[in-house]
Order: C-alpha cells, then structure tokens, then sequence
C-alpha cells in the first residue's frame, strides 16, 4: 500500500493472482457488507440491541485520553486485565509521523491508551492480519470502525480456522474517513513549520481539540468543531458517502458520542466524556456487565428514542442509504453487495423531497467520479 497524490492509501499492483483477487474481492466492504445479526423491523433504524446505556470509563485517565467517555479503551483494558484476550488489535498512530497509522497489538494498559483517542485519516489496517494470526495462538478482542468489522467478518468466511480467535468485536461510531489531505491543509492554515509531532484528531477532553506540535516545538490547537466541522468532514473518502451504516451494526458492542444536542444540533462544548454503548450480541452484553461490575465502566440505561438525539447524522444517513445505492448503481453500472441491513425499510421513514434532492446530488457525484476514474 502506498499514500497515493489524494491522501489515501492505494495497493500496488506487483503481480496479478486470479485467486488472491477473488479472495481480496469476497472480503472487501467497500463492495461487501452482508449483515450477520438479523433485526427486526423495530430495530431498522439502528440494528440489533440487546441493550444500550450511555457510559464513561470509571478511570479518570482513561476517561480524558479517550475521544468520547474512553468506554472503547475501558473495556479493552478489562479483556486484557481479566484474562478474557490475549491481546487487542487497535489501530495507533506514530508521535513522529500522523501519516503512519497501523494495526496495533496492545497486551497491556499502556498499550491501549497509547492507541486512546479517534484518528480521522486513512489507517493500513489489514496487511499483516495472516502473518499476525499465523505466527501464534493468542485471542483477541479487535476494535475498529464498522467497516472493518464488516472486513473481519468477511476474512473469517475465508479463513474460518481463525474465528474462535476474536472473543469480542467493538466498532467505533463513524461519520466517514477523512484523507491525508483534510490534516494537511488544517497544519497549512496554521502555517506550521514541518515536520509535526504529537499529533491529535481528539481526547483530552470532550470533544477534545485537534492538536499538534511543529519543528519550533510550538504547539497549536483547533476545536472539534473547526475542525472535524470545517475541514476533515469535507475530505471524506468517495465510498464513505455511500455508506450504508456508521453504527456498527455486526459488532458485539458499537461505541460513539452521546452528544448533548441543542435545536438537532449537537453541542461541542468542551466538557467531561460521555459514551454512547450499543449492545448488539449475547456475548457483548455478559463482557460488559462483567466490566460494569467489577468497576471498569459506569452505565446508565437508555431509551432507543435517545440514539436519534446524540447521533442525528446517523440517524438521516441510514434513511439516506438506499437511495444512494441506487443513485451509484445507475451512475456507474456496478452493484454494492450490501445485504441485510433493511435499507428499504428505512428508505421509507425519509421525506421523499429530500430523499430526491440527495439522489440527484449523488448521482451527480457518482458521474463525475465515473469520469475521472
């Protein structure tokens, strides 16, 4: 994989194995996210729940380095302090390099929080996933964003001899990856001297500020809302507009913010983490209400009426979903294999004007990207 002129990773095309590329093919999400855990038609909206609570990590530490409460890094901490994994695959960053994003394996506290806070740029993920599995027989518990829950699951189709190896699968809320670019141009309105250190999309507080350091050692600072709001969410990656699901729908616990929200808006201002925790599977509810009870997290139940007020982007991007496969579909003659995610079901709760409006947009978007391909 190489960091193409857009600011995303690209593969390098050495040599060309027909069985190697159906393999890649069958397990990629951005063509295949086949849902695993049926819903009901209640649940269309945000997938199966066995329960759902909004939380923080019960460490202070834990709770401050983390993007949102720090309940991902909480739990992650009790697997590999109770013994229930060997290890935690997570991706973390390089202090001397923001562009060196990689799959992770964390065995102790210092281990995961070093991989603590969100990162909203391209992460290379799952290059050495086979010489990881094959080069020994730990357990795992692997954190990721939906889509690479959806990658996992696809890869243990294919390799089924691993799958009693992942004991639990937590995703993390997602509104799309940004690119290279989107940090770049946030450290060239600072007019920064390179190269950058310490770099931080999120943590240390809630949201957290988008921090760095350049060759001076002069340190800047931006907010959340400057710069997820204004800058990275307008270098999104093409296939994240067509995301059918952010919420992490095939994992055993799916984690975000549980923003405050004022007039449908959320609100940025800087205060203590709150996490909003999504129960999916018989599996994730007994590991968390083992961590609930041994005081690795605080837990307050939920009203799934609840979800649509912190995450109103989620919310709107699931009615929005089959429309725009649609929209891809017609633009560009190919087929997204997403399947039993009740996307039709959902369609249906949208206000067909704006369901229209989007439509059109995406069709759009879809022949302007068919054309420079």
């Amino acid at each position: 994989m190489e960091l193409g002129s857009d600011g995303f990773f690209h593969p390098q095309v050495k040599r060309v194995d027909p069985q190697k590329e159906a393999i890649i093919s069958r397990i990629c999400p951005g063509l295949n996210i086949v849902n695993d855990l049926p819903f009901t038609s209640k649940e269309r909206v945000w997938g199966k729940m066995e329960a759902l609570y909004a939380g923080y990590a019960s460490d202070t530490e834990t709770r401050t380095k983390g993007s949102s409460g720090g309940v991902v890094s909480a739990l992650a901490i009790h697997a590999l302090e109770a013994s229930l994994v060997d290890a935690v695959l997570q991706v973390g960053g390089d202090r001397l390099d923001y562009e060196r994003n990689t799959l992770r394996i964390s065995k102790t506290r210092a281990d995961v929080l070093n991989c603590a806070s969100s990162r909203y740029a391209p992460a290379i993920i799952f290059s050495k996933i086979l010489e990881i599995l094959t080069s020994n027989e730990d357990t795992y518990c692997f954190i990721g964003k939906p889509c690479d829950i959806s990658a996992l699951k696809n890869f243990l189709k294919e390799y089924p001899q691993f799958n009693h190896r992942f004991k639990l699968k937590v995703a993390i809320l997602c509104a799309g990856m940004p690119s290279f670019k989107g940090t770049q141009t946030i450290i060239e309105n600072f007019e920064a001297v390179p190269p950058i250190s310490d770099l931080s999309y999120r943590g240390n507080g809630w949201p957290g500020f988008f921090s760095f350091t350049d060759s001076a050692e002069k340190q800047y600072q931006q907010s959340y809302n400057d710069s997820w709001g204004k800058t990275l969410n307008q270098h999104l990656h093409f296939r994240c507009k067509l995301c059918p699901e952010g919420i992490g729908i095939q994992a055993d616990i799916a984690v975000g913010d549980a923003w405050e929200t004022t007039d449908g808006y959320p609100d940025f201002t800087e205060k203590e983490g709150q996490s909003l925790v999504i129960v999916r599977t018989e599996e994730g509810k007994a590991f968390l209400q083992q961590a609930q009870e041994q005081g690795s997290v605080w837990l307050q139940a939920l009203h799934p009426d609840k979800i649509k007020l912190m995450q109103p982007f989620q919310y709107h991007r699931r009615l929005r979903a089959a429309s725009r496969r649609l929209a891809f579909f017609i633009g560009s003659g190919k087929s997204l294999n997403f399947k039993k995610l009740q996307l039709f079901k959902t369609f249906l709760l949208a206000d067909k004007w704006l369901l229209l409006k989007d439509f059109r947009g995406t069709l759009r978007r879809v022949r302007v990207k068919m054309k420079s391909v």
